[in-house]
C-alpha cells in the first residue's frame, strides 16, 4: 500500500482538518508539557528505586505523547505533509497511539470551529455547505452586489432555489439599485427581501452557522470567507440582523419607486466628511441628464481633482451627461479649468466676483442637491477641507438651487460677452444694474405682498376666538389665502417659463362661451354689497364667424388665467367708479387656406400706464407704476405667445385708462358675417 492510498483509507487522518489542528496546537502543547513534567518526575523517582520495568513504561508513555505532538504540529505547519499511521499493526505502541489519537479527534470534534476559507474553490464549497446545512431558517444581509452573485452565478442560484424547495424560512436584506432590480425580483420568488440604503459588509447565519465576507463584486465568485459555528457568534448576528430588518423597507416598495422614477424626498445634514465624499461620488455616478456644479474657490477645485472627483465628472461627460461648472477666475487654477473644459465637453464659466460664502453646490438631474460647507479650503484632500453638508431630494429645495445656478450662469454669460464687445460694455452694465434693481424691487414688493395677506390671515384668525359673527373673518381669511395662492402660482409660472417647462393641456373650445362665463363671474363679484367701488362691465361680440363655431385649440385654464389677469389689472387701476368694455373680435384669415383669429380687447377708464413703464410693461419685474409684483402681465404674454398668439397694450386716446389686447388663432371654419353686442 503506497502513501496516497494509506492517507485515503485512514479516516482518522482525513478528519484532522487544518482548522481543528490549529486550534488544538496550543492545547496539545500545554498537555504535552504537563505530561512530560509528570512523567519526568516519575522517571526520576523510579531511577532512584532502581525499578527497571516501570521506568521503561514511563519512557514509552513520554514517547507516545511526543509522537502525537509532532503529528499535530506538522499537520498545522505543513498541511501537505501527512504522517501515515498503520493502524493494522498489532504492536502495543501503535495501538496505544491510535487510541490516544481517537480520543484527541473526539475532543476536537466537540470544539467550536472558527476559520477562514481561502480561494474560489474552498470559499464556494464553504458557502454551499452553509446553504445545504440550513434546515429551518437562513438570514442573509449583504450589499448591492450580492443579488447578482446569488442569482447570476449558477451554482449559487441552484442552492438558493433549493432552499425554497426544502421550505427553509429565509429573509434577505440588501440594497436595491437600478442595476440589480432583475436579480432582486428573482430573490423575491424565494423569500422576503428588504432594502437598506448604503448597506456595507456581508454575512449569513442559519441555526448553527455563521459565514461572512468583507467584499463582493458583481457576478463574481468570492475568494475568501470567514466561517464559524460558535453559538455566541450565531446568536449575536441573529440579533444584529433583526435590528437591520426593523430599520429597512420592503424591496418591493423600493423597486416600485425606481421603476416609476420616484425619488424619495430627503433633507439630511451630514457631518461625516467621508460620508459626504461617498454621497458626492454616488450622486455624480447616478447622473443621467445634467450636472450643475458651483465651486467657490480654486483650491477646492484642485483638491477635488486630486481626490478623483473631477474624474467622476469626466466619466459622466463620456456618458453624454451635460455638465456645467461655475468657478471664480483665479490664475492658479486657470490652466486646469481650461483643460477640463476643452478635453471633456464640459462647459466651465468663471465668475468675476468671489463668492462670499465658502460653499460648494452640486445639483444633479434637477433631482438631487448637495451643499457642502468648506471649513479649510487650503487643504488638498476633500475630506480634510469639508465641514458639514446638506443633502436633499426635496423638489422645492433642489429647484431653488437650479434657479440660483441658472441665474449665475446667465450672469457669467453676460460678463463674458462684455469682454468680447467693449463698445457694448456700458449698455450691458446698465442692463445688469437695471436687472439687479428690478430684482431688488421685486423682492421688496413680493415680501410686502406676502406679508400683507399673511398678517391679515393671522389677525382674522385671532379674531375668530372672540368674534360672534365669524363669517366676515372667515371670508377675509379665505380672500387673503387666495391672494397668497395667486402669488405662489405666479412665481412658479415664472420659473416654468424661464426654464422652458410651461406645459399646455390643449383642447378645442368656444372662446365666446369661455369669455362670457368669466365675465359673469367677475360681474357677480363687483355687485356684492361689500364691494365699495361701482364698476360696470360691458361685453361686445364682433364676429365674421358664426358664434358656436368660433373655436380655438388652447389650454382652457391658461386662457382663463390670462383674461383674469387683464380684468384684475383693469379693476385695480379704477380708483372709484368706472367702466370696463370687453370686445371679442372673430376675424377671418388673410387667405381661404388660413385660419382666422380671435382678438380680445379689454378697455378700462382707470389711471392708465406710465409712459416710462409702457415700453417694459410685459417684462419681468416691471412694477414701478403698478400695484403687486408685476408678474401677471409677463406670464400672460408668455402664455399667449406659447399659443402662437400676440399681446400688446396702449393708453386710451382720450387720456383716460388703458387698453390691453391679445390675439390667438382659431381652428379653421367656414366664414360668414355676424355681429352682435351685449351689456352684462
Amino acid at each position: 500500500m503506497n502513501i496516497a492510498q494509506s492517507i485515503q483509507n485512514n479516516t482518522l487522518i482525513n478528519k484532522m482538518v487544518l482548522t481543528k489542528t490549529m486550534i488544538a496546537c496550543p492545547l496539545m502543547m500545554t498537555m504535552h508539557v504537563n505530561l512530560w513534567n509528570v512523567n519526568a518526575i516519575k522517571l526520576k523517582s523510579l531511577e532512584n528505586k532502581h525499578d527497571i520495568s516501570q521506568s521503561v513504561e514511563c519512557i514509552i508513555v513520554m514517547v507516545q505523547w511526543i509522537t502525537i505532538f509532532v503529528y499535530i504540529s506538522l499537520s498545522a505547519l505543513l498541511p501537505s505533509f501527512y504522517i501515515v499511521v498503520n493502524i493494522k499493526q498489532s504492536k502495543p505502541f501503535n495501538t496505544i497511539l491510535y487510541k490516544k489519537l481517537i480520543c484527541l479527534h473526539n475532543f476536537l470534534d466537540k470544539m467550536e470551529e472558527i476559520g477562514t476559507a481561502e480561494g474560489l474553490e474552498e470559499s464556494t464549497k464553504t458557502i454551499l455547505n452553509v446553504l445545504n446545512n440550513s434546515t429551518n431558517s437562513l438570514l442573509i444581509c449583504a450589499d448591492q452586489y450580492w443579488p447578482s452573485v446569488a442569482i447570476g452565478i449558477e451554482v449559487f442560484n441552484k442552492g438558493m432555489f433549493d432552499l425554497k424547495k426544502r421550505n427553509v424560512k429565509c429573509r434577505f436584506i440588501t440594497e436595491v439599485t437600478k442595476e440589480n432590480i432583475a436579480f432582486c425580483k428573482e430573490l423575491l420568488k424565494i423569500a422576503a427581501v428588504h432594502h437598506l440604503p448604503g448597506l456595507k459588509g456581508n454575512f449569513a447565519v442559519n441555526e448553527n452557522e455563521y459565514i461572512a465576507s468583507a467584499t463582493m463584486k458583481n457576478l463574481q465568485l468570492l475568494s475568501q470567507v470567514v466561517y464559524s459555528n460558535s453559538k455566541a457568534v450565531v446568536e449575536q448576528h441573529n440579533f444584529f440582523f433583526e435590528n437591520l430588518w426593523d430599520k429597512s423597507i420592503s424591496a418591493t416598495e423600493k423597486i416600485d419607486e425606481i421603476e416609476k422614477g420616484i425619488v424619495p424626498e430627503i433633507v439630511a445634514v451630514i457631518k461625516n466628511p467621508l460620508e459626504i465624499k461617498n454621497i458626492y461620488f454616488d450622486v455624480l455616478k447616478s447622473s443621467v441628464t445634467e450636472i450643475m456644479l458651483i465651486l467657490t474657490t480654486s483650491t477646492v477645485f484642485l483638491s477635488e481633482e486630486n481626490d478623483g472627483l473631477m474624474q467622476s465628472l469626466i466619466d459622466a461627460s463620456n456618458r453624454n451627461v451635460k455638465i456645467r461648472i461655475i468657478t471664480p477666475s483665479f490664475s492658479n487654477a486657470k490652466n486646469e479649468i481650461d483643460n477640463l473644459s476643452q478635453k471633456n465637453k464640459i462647459e466651465v464659466r468663471r465668475i468675476e466676483s468671489p463668492f462670499d460664502a465658502p460653499i460648494n453646490i452640486l445639483v444633479v438631474d434637477e433631482k438631487y442637491s448637495l451643499i457642502v460647507e468648506l471649513k479649510n479650503d487650503t487643504k488638498q484632500k476633500f475630506t480634510e477641507a469639508v465641514g458639514s453638508a446638506i443633502y436633499s431630494t426635496s423638489q422645492p429645495n433642489v429647484i431653488s438651487f437650479v434657479t440660483i445656478f441658472d441665474t449665475l450662469w446667465k450672469q457669467t454669460e453676460l460678463y463674458e460677452k462684455l469682454k468680447d464687445a467693449d463698445n457694448l460694455k456700458e449698455e450691458y452694465i446698465k442692463k445688469l444694474r437695471v436687472a439687479d434693481k428690478a430684482k431688488d424691487e421685486f423682492v421688496n414688493i413680493a415680501a410686502h405682498e406676502l406679508r400683507t395677506p399673511t398678517q391679515s390671515i393671522l389677525t382674522f384668525a385671532n379674531l375668530l376666538k372672540y368674534d360672534v359673527n365669524k363669517n366676515e373673518s372667515i371670508e377675509a381669511i379665505y380672500r387673503n389665502a387666495k391672494r397668497l395662492n395667486v402669488l405662489i402660482k405666479n412665481i412658479l409660472d415664472v420659473t416654468k417659463i424661464e426654464s422652458n417647462k410651461l406645459v399646455l393641456h390643449q383642447e378645442n373650445f368656444n372662446i365666446n362661451d369661455l369669455l362670457t362665463t368669466v365675465i359673469k363671474d367677475y360681474t357677480r363679484q363687483l355687485k356684492k354689497p361689500t364691494y365699495k367701488r361701482r364698476i360696470k362691465v360691458y361685453y361686445t361680440l364682433q364676429s365674421e364667424i358664426l358664434g358656436p363655431d368660433a373655436l380655438i385649440h388652447a389650454d382652457k385654464e391658461r386662457i382663463i388665467q390670462v383674461i383674469s389677469n387683464l380684468l384684475d389689472n383693469a379693476i385695480k387701476f379704477i380708483e372709484k367708479d368706472g367702466l370696463i368694455r370687453i370686445t371679442l373680435k372673430i376675424s377671418k384669415g388673410e387667405s381661404p387656406h388660413a385660419n382666422g383669429y380671435a382678438e380680445i380687447i379689454i378697455k378700462d377708464s382707470g389711471s392708465g400706464i406710465s409712459e416710462e413703464i409702457l415700453p417694459h410693461l410685459f417684462s419681468k419685474f416691471s412694477t414701478r407704476s403698478f400695484q403687486g409684483t408685476g408678474l401677471g402681465l409677463y406670464i400672460s404674454k408668455n402664455i399667449i405667445e406659447s399659443h402662437s398668439g400676440s399681446m400688446w397694450a396702449e393708453n386710451n386716446k382720450d387720456g383716460k385708462g388703458a387698453t390691453f389686447s391679445f390675439r390667438i388663432p382659431l381652428i379653421k371654419t367656414d366664414l360668414i358675417q355676424n355681429s352682435s353686442g351685449v351689456s352684462i
